[in-house]
């Protein structure tokens, strides 16, 4: 055997553990925001389950990065634990204000009582937005891919036209496709039980297209993305109520598993 090639062999040995081994930027941002909100005095008192559930996809981010599963998934509970960390410290602000505005009640201090009741009304809505962004991108890892149910993207009945809640969702989903963009992107459209078959897969097809136009707006390529309407199929809730209804009239995204390998159909 050559022996410079025996030379080179561990040194491309080395090379590949290495490799495998690189660190992931948004894991890092996961570690230290978790760190950094667990040296907050009283914040495990007060955000307790949202600490525990950022711990848990914390280490669950870090025994993938070590057992060298794909990034994207890294990547996913690494953001679930960012977003569970920053929610933790909203609600633990929240607590905070809403002692002081208890100090400040005592001390029948009108105006300071009225700049913490408008300090708490704000906390308060910085919390709800952080736990709905959160709430918004529940992913499940598939056969099929990476299925993404948007609970806020909800439609009016026999409409196809996004609500301002689901706008915004849009915008985070975009962001989270434009990291991995080679990926393709299924848009599968759903609807309620009312109305001719016929007409729910034409409704069905036009949210999910409805969809794929606000992605593209937020500069996800249209050449990933394919679209299917499935009517009144695949209920996620019962159509007897109009609260279940409401939930059927909705989209789901699947992202593809791995570059470039097409998503399997239902």
């Amino acid at each position: 055997m050559n022996i410079k090639f025996i030379l080179i062999l561990p040194i491309l040995f080395l090379l590949i553990s290495c490799a495998s081994n690189l660190p992931n930027q948004q894991l890092s941002e996961a570690e230290s925001k978790y760190k950094s909100a667990h040296m907050i005095s009283g914040i495990q008192n007060s955000a307790a389950q949202r600490m525990g559930d950022a711990k848990e996809a914390l280490e669950k981010a870090n025994k993938l990065q070590a057992d060298n599963k794909p990034k994207y998934l890294v990547d996913h509970f690494a953001l679930v634990s960012i977003k569970n960390t920053e929610i933790a410290q909203a609600r633990h602000q929240l607590k905070q204000i809403e002692q002081e505005t208890e100090q400040a009640k005592e001390k029948r201090q009108q105006l300071l009582l009225e700049s913490r009741t408008t300090q708490l009304r704000d906390a308060r809505m910085e919390a709800m937005q952080l736990a709905s962004q959160l709430d918004a991108l529940k992913a499940e890892q598939t056969e099929r891919g990476i299925i993404m149910t948007l609970e806020n993207i909800i439609f009016a009945f026999n409409s196809a036209m996004l609500q301002p809640g689901g706008e915004i969702t849009v915008s985070r989903i975009a962001k989270y496709l434009n990291d991995y963009p080679n990926r393709s992107v299924l848009i599968e459209g759903f609807t309620d039980d009312i109305g001719s078959d016929e007409y729910n897969l034409k409704l069905s097809k036009q949210r999910a297209e409805s969809v794929q136009r606000a992605l593209i707006k937020h500069g996800v390529s249209p050449r990933r993305i394919n679209t299917v309407g499935l009517g009144e199929a695949y209920p996620v809730a019962p159509n007897t109520t109009e609260a279940g209804r409401q939930q059927n009239r909705r989209v789901e995204i699947v992202v593809a598993n791995e570059d470039g390998k097409p998503i399997l159909s239902r």
